[in-house]
């Protein structure tokens, strides 16, 4: 029996569409897919469906978009009072894994899908990754205080490193289940702080809360 077709909204059609697509991606190789069959199971037309996404990749693309969007909110985890720079770094890789297991096909399309060499996917990980890097630098500035415009540079430089090993750290717990959140979670806590320590001319502040948290 066929899907009943149901009145959205273009954003409220366009979002249950990016769902779907999630799904589908994250179960099957990407070549298997076919945009005709999105539609059918969304209960809309092959037309309709070429309105919002111009073809298959534009659609995936738009799919792994979205699922930056929701990463980058899930991963907002505002520090506590008090709250060393570790256990503020661990808690927000923590959220990226819980993330991970609350849309397992949506992380999977995302990180595991076609294309981790395609211009347009890797154009969208790289705005990810810029998105990240300059909220992590914009709150070790307020903690650390003013900071010299190289050493700044060599900061961003070092956590846009990190995130693309905490990004594989993720990955290979999405292909390992085995794999202990915490100590993925400590992993790229440590491995952050311990490079953070040997960027040179680092405020003071921000050398010894790197060399406490590192203990």
């Amino acid at each position: 029996m066929a899907p009943v077709r149901r009145r959205l909204s273009p954003t409220d059609r366009r979002c249950e569409l990016l769902a779907l697509g999630a799904e589908v991606f994250g179960r099957r190789p990407y070549d298997e897919v076919r945009i005709d069959e999105i539609a059918e199971r969304a209960g809309v037309s092959r037309a309709l469906m070429y309105h919002y996404f111009p073809d298959k990749r534009a659609f995936f693309a738009a799919v792994v978009r979205a699922e930056g969007d929701r990463l980058l909110e899930a991963t907002d985890t505002p520090p506590n009072a008090g709250q060393s720079l570790f256990t503020e770094v661990r808690n927000g890789v923590l959220a990226y894994l819980d993330y991970d297991e609350e849309h397992p096909h949506g992380a999977w399309a995302a990180r595991l899908g076609m294309g981790r060499s395609d211009p347009v996917l890797r154009g969208i990980e790289d705005i990810d990754n810029d998105r990240q890097a300059d909220r992590m630098l914009d709150r070790i500035c307020k903690a650390a205080g003013p900071i010299d415009s190289t050493v700044l540079q060599h900061l961003r430089a070092t956590i846009c490193g990190w995130l693309t090993f905490t990004s594989e750290m993720c990955r290979q717990r999405l292909l390992h289940s085995w794999l202990n959140a915490d100590f993925v979670a400590d992993q790229c806590a440590h491995t952050l702080l311990d490079a953070i320590g040997r960027v040179p001319a680092i405020p003071a502040t921000l050398a010894d809360s790197v060399r406490t948290d590192r203990r």
